[in-house]
């Protein structure tokens, strides 16, 4: 029996009694914190042109476009939610990219439909998310190399592992589900920082749906879709990256959902958390301002992307400049939805402390230099003299297993976030309908009483 043959039997025969309850819990609460995202990022411009597009593109009425109650086919509301779901770079992130935005408005389309509980979601999204996991786990970060996001090309893996599920396919049609898949991956990290980004997402998502829907119809693919070394592991992640054989028959074992997840504090590339985490521990602890600082040094990976942009021009870009972040943070004390604006990128006394910020790149051949997990430091020079310095390890970032949010913050964020959508009273009503996923009985009664207005 080959990998995917392995894989796609472990996808079928694993079950919600299977995943230990600590995994359960970690899946709500990056599920609950994408829909309060997901509604935030409706209001967002890429927000409205997916919306507008999907409107403009009809389709069956099968499921529903949040926020807005537009309902359209399946594909096309994965497509809208996902894309909705990235908007900010506020959900999410961890193992493979990020995880939950690329599975979980997948299974909310397909579960509406098909009337499944959230029981039923909870189980396909860990299944999925844990093949996303394992297909990254040892690859260090080669697709990155290549120029690839993972989010776009192990997330459709993912989401299309966890379509199966919540489909119930068999293993042969799930086999053929993943084989579809292999053949869809793609996104490209050159469009980090335009609309594209969360067009990733979006994309990922419909291409889940689609291709367990085609699987589930009788469509045909290749059998080896990750062994073989024309399907999808060679080409996208390189040669001899692992042992695919180990990595599936080891699946589950460990579950790595309860670890990998960290829920975002910051509306902002992931790579920016842990120096920001770094940056406000040092404000907080010794008091400064910008005017205070003469300068700061940030230790940056060869791999990091968020020096993509030293001088961005807009607030899409500015997500992933470190230069920016920390000049925003120096002068307003926080990084919020609201520092990525045009006005934002425009204040001159943020744009005076981005002059102060420089980034110190390790190459790729210096020691230690690809180890994008190890924390790297952030230094500050005050106009008197005095330096400091703060690590935060990436295991460490708040919003991590061994650094939790706890979920009233959890909800905390949620409220402000489904608040840029909904009037307050629908924002209660919605946090309370899904605060605890498992207890919902029916996707399509919970998503048309709490999460849309009138349905287009």
């Amino acid at each position: 029996m080959g990998a995917t043959e392995t894989i796609a039997k472990w996808i079928v025969n694993t079950s919600y009694e299977d995943i230990p309850p600590e995994a359960i819990r970690v899946a709500n609460e990056s599920c609950f914190d994408l829909l309060g995202v997901i509604l935030a990022g409706s209001a967002q411009p890429v927000g409205e042109i997916i919306q507008q597009y999907v409107d403009d593109n009809g389709g069956s009425r099968q499921a529903t476009v949040l926020a807005s109650g537009l309902q359209t086919s399946l594909a096309n509301a994965a497509l809208a939610n996902g894309t909705m779901g990235h908007a900010l770079d506020y959900d999410d992130f961890g193992g493979f990219g990020h995880p939950t935005v690329a599975i979980f408005p997948a299974l909310l389309a397909l579960g509406e439909n098909l009337g499944s509980t959230g029981r039923d979601l909870l189980e396909a999204y860990v299944v999925g998310c844990e093949l996303g996991l394992a297909l990254q786990h040892t690859t260090k970060y080669a697709q990155m190399e290549r120029g690839f996001h993972s989010t776009a090309v192990i997330g459709r893996m993912a989401a299309t592992a966890a379509c199966a599920k919540l489909l119930g396919l068999d293993e042969e049609r799930t086999v053929i589900a993943l084989g579809i898949a292999g053949s869809m991956a793609s996104g490209v990290i050159h469009n980090f920082g335009t609309m594209v980004k969360p067009l990733h997402a979006g994309l990922t998502c419909r291409d889940g749906v689609m291709a367990a829907q085609l699987a589930q119809r009788g469509f045909t693919a290749g059998h080896q879709i990750f062994e073989h070394p024309l399907g999808f592991t060679t080409p996208v992640l390189g040669e001899g990256i692992y042992d695919l054989n180990e990595m599936a028959e080891n699946l589950g074992h460990p579950f790595r959902v309860q670890d990998a997840l960290i829920i975002k504090k910051y509306p902002c590339c992931g790579g920016n958390h842990a120096m920001l985490d770094s940056l406000f521990s040092l404000m907080r602890e010794h008091n400064f301002t910008w005017e205070d600082v003469a300068g700061a040094e940030v230790d940056q990976s060869y791999l990091s992307i968020v020096m993509l942009y030293p001088e961005p021009d807009d607030e899409l870009k500015g997500k992933f400049s470190a230069k920016y972040n920390v000049a925003a943070a120096l002068v307003d004390g926080e990084i919020s939805i609201d520092t990525f604006s045009e006005e934002k990128i425009a204040d001159p006394e943020i744009r005076e402390a981005m002059d102060k910020v420089n980034m110190r790149v390790f190459t790729k051949w210096e020691e230690g230099s690809g180890e994008v997990l190890k924390g790297l430091p952030v230094r500050i020079t005050l106009k008197d003299g005095r330096t400091f310095e703060h690590i935060t390890d990436r295991d460490m970032i708040l919003g991590g297993a061994k650094n939790p949010w706890g979920f009233d913050s959890i909800k905390g964020k949620f409220e402000v976030n489904a608040g840029l959508a909904l009037p307050e009273d629908r924002v209660a009503e919605t946090m309370e309908t899904w605060a605890d996923i498992g207890e919902v009985n029916d996707l399509s009664g919970a998503i048309k009483s709490t999460l849309v207005g009138i349905g287009k």
